[in-house]
């Protein structure tokens, strides 16, 4: 019994070792994200509202492409279990040449974008703005691709903390740019809206640069990443896109769907809408711990399953589980006692506090079932199950998400409550779809079977000497 609590707690130091440092990390993406935003406040409100609609879209396009590449974790992470360097420099290297196959295509995302507004037709102002934005953001594509390869793989062999480290570095560096080149300070020219794009276009480039100096010094003598360079065949390419795509589609299509929801709530008021945008933003920060618990969950199941351990990759996603629930549980055990201390540094408005009081204990209920999902699905991941994971979670946006919460507001008159019951619903289904799916065991079983021929092949081997 001592021998087990003590593993269990080895396992717990380990997955937090790992979940730590990208709950940093995260926090350093969320503040990357939102600093032009910051900035443009300082501006205009015109410029404020034109990077507003264009960082949401941008960020819906872009990490389709990011969650695609960053499939590299999955299949870095079994290969290190395996002890198998030549399989995770093979994969490093492929993965990076899909990083360099897939950026051609922000060429294309202006494009895109306008068609969006061709069929929005938002104010003109806004329209102008906004693909201005956007056009410039488009061309950090190839440099943030190749980046979050880096990342990835660094995460597939247990290291958190330097993905840390260079994200803070990137936020630091796109602040001063930010300042510098929307207000023209230092000499430099006062570029408005198009320096907060340029900043971040900027800091992309450096964040790279110092990824590829640091991968290449950590990692380049053990693994060899740079000897004897193995592109990626057709089906190599097929078969990273099968895994990864499903994975950045989930995440885009979730962005978009909150997107709906404030939408749909704007056409209730302004105080549903600033109340619901409190709720949302305190949301997104919590999101953070549950996020870097199921990502280390999913590279620990990972590496596990590539050492022939299904049993120790079970362990890993209850513990996920317990850790993820018990963070979360305390977060929203805040969330309902303390709610002013959250929502006052949003607004002093009575009413909009009277209301994001009340959604912020949803919230606190939303959360705890959030964090399961995230945890489930890191494991699903991390064994391989992306188009699972990918379709489950496409589906449930387009068959419940939203058409709960439009049903809700405009069907049944049930207003904010309705729209709110939307990603409720949408996230209990998902925790019975996903759950479901991990106690059937079909992620394990091609693992098992091949620990039964590993060890059979052993058997022989010693019965013939």
């Amino acid at each position: 019994m001592r021998c087990k609590k003590k593993i269990f707690i080895l396992q717990a130091k380990k997955l937090m070792r790992l979940a730590g440092p990208l709950i940093i990390s995260n926090l350093a993406f969320t503040l990357l994200g939102s600093a032009d935003t910051f900035f443009m406040g300082r501006v205009g409100p015109v410029e404020l509202g034109a990077v507003g609609v264009a960082s949401t879209l941008f960020l819906a396009a872009s990490v389709i492409l990011r969650g695609t590449v960053g499939s590299a974790m999955i299949l870095v992470s079994q290969a290190f279990g395996a002890g198998d360097k030549q399989k995770v420099k093979q994969h490093f290297q492929q993965f990076i040449a899909l990083a360099i196959i897939l950026a051609p295509i922000a060429i294309f995302l202006p494009t895109l974008f306008r068609m969006y507004f061709s069929l929005t037709k938002p104010d003109e102002t806004v329209l102008v703005l906004a693909l201005q934005y956007m056009t410039i953001r488009s061309i950090e594509i190839p440099f943030s691709l190749i980046s979050k390869t880096i990342s990835s793989f660094m995460l597939g062999v247990g290291n958190t903390k330097i993905p840390m480290g260079v994200s803070w570095i990137t936020v630091v560096v796109n602040l001063i740019l930010n300042y510098l080149l929307v207000f023209g300070k230092l000499g430099f020219p006062r570029l408005g809206l198009a320096g907060a794009a340029w900043g971040t276009v900027v800091a992309q480039v450096i964040e790279m640069t110092i990824y590829i100096l640091i991968v290449l010094k950590v990692y380049n003598k053990e693994y060899g990443l740079t000897k004897d360079l193995e592109l990626p065949t057709g089906k190599d390419v097929r078969k990273m896109i099968t895994l990864g795509f499903p994975m950045g589609l989930a995440d885009s299509i979730d962005i978009c769907a909150f997107g709906i929801l404030m939408t749909l709530i704007s056409r209730l008021g302004t105080i549903e809408l600033a109340a619901s945008q409190i709720a949302n933003q305190l949301n997104d920060l919590a999101f953070m711990p549950a996020f870097a618990i199921g990502t280390a969950t999913g590279s620990l199941v990972g590496r596990s399953l590539g050492e022939r351990n299904t049993e120790k990759a079970e362990k890993y996603t209850t513990l996920g589980i317990i850790l993820g629930v018990g963070t979360m549980g305390l977060i929203s055990l805040c969330y309902w006692l303390i709610p002013q201390i959250f929502i006052l540094p949003f607004t002093p408005d009575p009413d909009v506090y009277k209301i994001s009081k009340l959604l912020l204990r949803l919230m606190a209920f939303y959360q705890v079932f959030d964090v399961i999902y995230i945890v489930f699905r890191g494991a699903l991941n991390g064994a391989g199950q992306t188009r699972f994971t990918g379709i489950a979670t496409a589906l449930c946006v387009l068959g419940i998400f939203v058409p709960i919460s439009y049903l809700g507001v405009y069907r049944f008159g049930f207003g904010l409550w309705g729209a709110w019951s939307g990603p409720v619903v949408y996230v209990l289904t998902l925790v019975v779809l996903l759950a479901s799916r991990y106690k059937m065991g079909e992620w394990k079983e091609p693992w098992e079977k091949e620990s039964v021929l590993v060890k059979s092949k052993k058997q022989l081997s010693y019965e013939a000497s």
